[in-house]
This record gives C-alpha cells, structure tokens and sequence, in this order.
C-alpha cells in the first residue's frame, strides 16, 4: 500500500519555508522544526483572534512565535562579508 506523504498546505509553514530559504537555507531540510513551530503560530494566531485582537494584530503575534530566535542568520552575515570585502569599487 502506497503511504501517502504529502505535506497540507499551511500559510505559516510555506511563510516559513521562504523565510528559511533566505535567511537559514542550512536548516530547510528540518521539515520536524518548521511542522512544529508552524502549527505553534497557527495556536498563536487563532488564540489572538479568539481573545478579541484584530487579524493584523494576530499576524503580528503569530510571526513573533514563528521567527523567535531565527533572527541572526550565519548566512546573512557571510554573504554580508563577502559583500564587503569584494564590493567592486
């Protein structure tokens, strides 16, 4: 019997996903860590709209738990140095 793998289509996950891409593309594979941090926005923001916040403000609140600690990225500071140090003058 076929098992079927396919992933649901999840704004948190694919926003995510993009943002990793860019900033983290080491850690894209970590399919167990974007799953759980997505499905922590998705109870973040439905809770904030639950609690009476406006769509914007659940946003804003559900990206909080989405990219806490994904801030600094070793990617973007070696891409930044090699920026700098081979800047064409």
């Amino acid at each position: 019997m076929k098992k079927n793998n396919k992933l649901e289509l999840s704004y948190f996950r694919l926003k995510l996903r993009s943002y990793m891409s860019e900033h983290h593309p080491e850690r894209l594979h970590d399919t167990e860590f974007i799953t759980v941090r997505a499905d922590m926005a998705l109870t973040a923001y439905c809770d904030a709209v639950a609690q009476g916040f406006t769509h914007p403000e659940a946003e804003s609140m559900a990206s909080e738990v989405l990219y806490y600690g994904l801030h600094f990225s070793k990617y973007d500071t070696l891409v930044s140095v090699l920026e700098n140090e081979f800047e064409r003058e």
